[in-house]
């Protein structure tokens, strides 16, 4: 990747991080940055855009796991419809933050699901949008994984020995896309 593309990814990336922090749950606007999409011929529609970005994610993020020795973690239905619910509330109320704007977290939102929750879990949070729209789920899913793998926080997430399951989310209109990783232990 080129350094100036890579510059700018991993402060957008930084820039993003810092103001859904500091807006807790509030709007903020888009960061600007270039995806290098591809155009295909074929135009997927915002919710197949959104299962083959999440598809993407998931192998992405085994395939950074084999490469450095980590088993493969496997997919939970309850973690997936936990990252897509998330997903969903920050693209319709308009907000980047782990904490929805009532303040429910990750596990809030796993409780949902599984009342009685006893295990380690993580989240990882992204969103990409572009004015021209977004139509390649390759170059989404890449700039997503490489921008998490230079968050040392995010890294340690995909990288943790303590998870096991991974479920990812996404939503898309077409020029905005959120993104959720859940992970969870057994």
């Amino acid at each position: 990747m080129d350094p100036l593309i890579r510059f700018f990814s991993i402060a957008a990336l930084l820039l993003c991080l810092s103001l859904g922090a500091a807006a807790e749950a509030k709007g903020s606007g888009a960061i600007p940055f270039h995806l290098q999409q591809q155009a295909s011929g074929k135009s997927l529609s915002p919710a197949e855009l959104s299962r083959q970005v999440e598809s993407r994610i998931f192998e992405g993020t085994n395939g950074v796991r084999e490469a450095k020795k980590l088993k493969r973690l496997g997919s939970e239905e309850l973690l997936v419809k936990a990252a897509r619910d998330h997903a969903q509330d920050m693209m319709k109320r308009n907000y980047l933050s782990h904490n929805s704007p009532e303040k429910k977290t990750v596990i809030d939102r796993l409780r949902k699901y599984q009342p009685k929750l006893e295990r380690s879990v993580g989240e990882n949070l992204h969103t990409i949008s572009s004015a021209q729209g977004l139509f390649d789920p390759r170059a989404i899913a890449d700039q997503m994984m490489d921008d998490w793998m230079n968050s040392s926080s995010h890294r340690k997430n995909i990288l943790s020995k303590k998870y096991e399951y991974l479920g990812v989310g996404c939503t898309s209109d077409g020029q905005r896309i959120f993104c959720v990783q859940v992970f969870a232990g057994p």
